[in-house]
């Protein structure tokens, strides 16, 4: 639940560490409810249960996992940025601005570049393709190469 990751996150913190919290929406709830909605919502109990604070959020659409679809750089820059402005709501601008906002779901060599050009997104959380080691060097030479 979104009660528990938060407890999570609080722990985390509370002992020195940088957690990763992912959110993310089902297709049929991006239809149903909008872009931005769900993960913001999902964001907001982890932000309400810990002071601002250094963590890394990454937005991780249910419906792109192990799917090999991936959102589109636009989409994808849309839940991002929705997910930096839910941040500046709870803990204002700057805390909005330092924190690292990345994108993961079916991230490949092939994409990375769209993703990495979108404003809102300084990373990506690479899953499967984290497992094939040319696919995976691919993109970090890729991330190299444009000085990130």
């Amino acid at each position: 639940t979104d009660e528990v990751v938060a407890a999570k996150t609080a722990a985390a913190v509370k002992h020195g560490l940088v957690p990763v919290v992912c959110v993310g929406e089902t297709g049929e709830q991006r239809e149903e409810r909008g872009a931005g909605v769900v993960p913001v919502e999902q964001l907001r109990v982890v932000l309400d249960a810990v002071k601002p604070a250094d963590i890394v959020v990454a937005y991780e659409p249910v419906w792109a996992i192990g799917s090999g679809q991936a959102a589109t750089a636009e989409q994808a820059q849309d839940e991002c940025a929705a997910i930096r402005r839910g941040i500046a709501s709870a803990w204002g601008d700057q805390a909005a601005a330092d924190t690292r906002v990345l994108y993961g779901g079916s991230v490949k060599s092939g994409n990375i570049a769209g993703f990495l050009r979108e404003p809102d997104i300084d990373g990506a959380l690479v899953g499967g393709a984290s497992l094939d080691v040319q696919e995976f060097a691919a993109i970090a030479r890729f991330r190299q190469h444009v000085g990130l």
